[in-house]
């Protein structure tokens, strides 16, 4: 590869053959199960991909290459593994600049006393910094009149940080509820260890992106956020506990009693879709999500919608052409249209794309990417399915037809090819509303 480009090449489009060698590798002795702990991955979700006879690897992988992550992301992982014989199967997809980094059987030798770090790619991974004054000051000025928390309060509302508080966690660190100011909160504590390389700390400056979304975009469809704190062991942003869960996990329960109804499922859409509509026509420049699904869509106690994670958000352009150049694909590939992740162009027509996605999952409770069908992304199931529409419609949602049948046609509407024949979210919700809730 010419060392004057970087050309980034994206785990889904590993060529065959460098796959097969990867499975080889990795399937052997379990490596891969070492891999998924360095990409973030946690034991229970490590488990669910042992569950058949496909390759460990080759599931993982596809995975992890969902949420848009570069061979270049890889090599790094592998460097901090000190796996020496994954980074030369990949070796021919990267920058020449970082093959110095793969060392020689007789190097290697000496590696368990190396404390070098690879240089952070300049061009095709966005940079990102340590929490430092600069960062705290861009913390304060993002949270405006959001109140400033001691760590030691979030410490006593969550038994210490207990694990039985424990709600979730990812590459940006863990999420714990707690009680405050005797009322429920989510917790996200950020992790920000030294020895991280600065590529892992990219979700610092999300979090700052997060927090000024969330001061400046008030809503009931979108998630509440009550408060920051920096100084402590760890930065945390505080939010409204939200008592029915992730909508990805409402849909797919496994308690056929507790499924999602119709009513509850429209209502959701219709107010997701306001919560969507609002953020791109409050002001006049629009604020794009960026990473609009089903797990970023939190249910209350009541089952009504409140949009999260403004970690990728970024406001738009408001004069043609209506749209933002941007570096570098983010967000979830099933979500996502081919046209960004082929231009980078990001408009609100690619969250209007992503909410088509969400709306199928409604209506079927399908995963939105599933290597068990022969179209593997749900879009590219629902639109080239040759039966009628209704045999994909959830089962376990009891009648009201219609109404499936309506919101998988305003899904179709929204995953159009072109982002300039998709509605905006404004004309989507006037459609949602307009759905019958009968048989």
């Amino acid at each position: 590869m010419n060392q004057n480009t970087c050309k980034e090449v994206f785990i889904y489009k590993l060529p065959y053959d460098i796959m097969t060698k990867l499975i080889h590798i990795f399937d052997r002795n379990k490596e891969w199960e070492r891999l998924g702990f360095f990409m973030k991955y946690n034991k229970d979700q490590l488990d669910k991909i042992e569950t058949n006879g496909e390759s460990p690897t080759w599931k993982l992988l596809n995975m992890w290459g969902d949420h848009n992550h570069t061979v270049l992301e890889l090599f790094i992982l592998l460097y901090l593994m000190k796996h020496y014989e994954g980074m030369n199967v990949i070796k021919s997809l990267i920058d020449e600049q970082y093959h110095h980094h793969i060392k020689s059987p007789t190097e290697q030798l000496d590696d368990e006393n190396d404390q070098t770090v690879l240089p952070e790619p300049q061009v095709c991974i966005e940079k990102s910094v340590k929490v430092d004054s600069t960062d705290i000051s861009s913390v304060i000025e993002s949270a405006g009149s959001t109140p400033s928390i001691p760590y030691e309060e979030l410490g006593e509302a969550t038994d210490n940080w207990s694990e039985e508080n424990l709600l979730g966690k990812g590459g940006f660190g863990k999420v714990f509820k707690g009680t405050w100011k005797c009322t429920k909160v989510a917790i996200k504590r950020l992790e920000n260890k030294e020895n991280k390389p600065k590529i892992e700390l990219v979700q610092i400056k999300q979090s700052i992106t997060e927090l000024h979304c969330l001061n400046s975009y008030r809503h009931d469809n979108v998630l509440p956020l009550y408060g920051y704190s920096v100084g402590g062991s760890h930065p945390c942003l505080i939010y409204q506990y939200m008592a029915g869960g992730a909508l990805d996990n409402r849909l797919r329960v496994k308690d056929n009693d507790k499924a999602l109804t119709w009513p509850a499922r429209l209502n959701i859409a219709i107010g997701t879709a306001r919560g969507l509509q609002f953020l791109h026509t409050i002001k006049s420049t629009p604020l794009i999500h960026g990473d609009i699904k089903c797990a970023n869509i939190l249910l209350d106690a009541n089952d009504n919608p409140r949009i999260g994670d403004f970690g990728l958000a970024r406001e738009g352009s408001q004069c043609a052409p209506n749209y933002l150049k941007v570096s570098r694909v983010f967000g979830t590939k099933p979500y996502l249209p081919k046209d960004f992740i082929t231009s980078k162009e990001l408009s609100t027509k690619v969250d209007t794309y992503s909410f088509g996605v969400v709306l199928f999952e409604i209506g079927t409770s399908l995963e939105p990417y599933s290597i068990r069908r022969k179209n593997k992304f749900l879009r590219d199931h629902v639109l080239n399915y040759e039966g009628d529409l209704l045999a994909l419609k959830d089962q376990r949602a009891k009648g009201y037809n219609q109404c499936y049948k309506g919101i998988m046609e305003i899904g179709k509407m929204c995953v159009r090819t072109e982002a300039k024949d998709r509605p905006e979210m404004t004309d989507v919700l006037k459609l949602l509303e307009k759905l019958p809730l009968s048989d």
